[in-house]
């Protein structure tokens, strides 16, 4: 795909989407800092990730009975119920948290930089009539760690219950997005010990750390995971300070959600 676009747009600069932290980062980031952090993330996001599935089995096993051999018309119109009423709810969720809303990678940088690029300046900007009840607003940087925790816990639940509805879409990039905004939570919950810190890459180690182990935690797929992660990334994203810990919170994630769990993600998907 690189040869294909600098083939047919041989003057437009490579690089991906998302920027992971300032232009310019003051300090160096230290191996026990790496370590650290990558350890931390990496047992969050499996941890979270675990919570994920089983909450999905938990729902379906609730919502949806075992299927029978011939379906009656009984059957098809309580489906039927069942999926609006999923969706009235998170709808409902949405009207309190646009940040559900989610269409992609067209916004995900709003979540990735703690929503310093409001919503509104994206390709799917969302209209001031269906913010006006936001709990947390779209457009603005996250005021503190409960904020940003807030919009994890809706995001997570939204996704769930797409899942449980059996609502087509993928739960890829929405679980990078939910990573994201918990990871802010977790950088606001540590800020007492920020300061101490040699590097100002810290934070945005976190966000990606936590992004992809909350996608491996879930997919098992800890390679794939970081390389998704490090395409995407803008040229401006110091991929060489970042990719060494992103890499080892994602097998950190996986194998503590082997353990804490011998199922994944897509053994509830049938």
């Amino acid at each position: 795909l690189v040869f294909v676009r600098g083939g047919l747009v041989p003057d437009l600069g490579l690089g991906g989407h998302f920027t992971y932290g300032a232009k310019a980062a003051v300090g160096a980031l230290t191996g026990r800092e790496m370590v650290l952090t990558s350890l931390g993330c990496g047992v969050g996001g499996a941890i979270v990730g675990t919570m994920f599935h089983k909450t999905l089995r938990f729902l379906k096993s609730v919502i949806w009975q075992a299927k029978s051999s011939s379906s009656t018309n009984k059957e098809k119109y309580t489906a039927i119920a069942k999926k609006i009423l999923i969706a009235m709810a998170i709808g409902l969720l949405s009207t309190m948290y646009p940040q559900t809303m989610f269409w992609g990678e067209g916004s995900l940088q709003c979540v990735v930089d703690g929503q310093c690029t409001p919503f509104s300046g994206t390709p799917h900007a969302i209209p001031a009539m269906m913010t006006q009840f936001a709990r947390v607003d779209p457009n603005l940087p996250f005021a503190s760690g409960m904020a940003a925790l807030q919009v994890g816990l809706a995001k997570f639940m939204a996704i769930v219950l797409a899942s449980a509805g059996g609502f087509p879409g993928g739960v890829i990039f929405p679980l990078l997005s939910n990573g994201a905004s918990l990871s802010h939570a977790l950088i606001s919950a540590l800020g007492p010990v920020m300061p101490l810190a040699s590097s100002s890459l810290v934070p945005p180690l976190m966000v990606m750390s936590f992004m992809a182990a909350l996608l491996t935690s879930i997919t098992r797929t800890p390679l794939a995971t970081v390389l998704i992660l490090a395409l995407s990334a803008s040229g401006m994203t110091p991929l060489s300070a970042l990719l060494p810990g992103v890499l080892m919170a994602s097998y950190v994630s996986v194998w503590v959600s082997n353990r804490l769990s011998s199922k994944s993600f897509f053994s509830y998907s049938e």
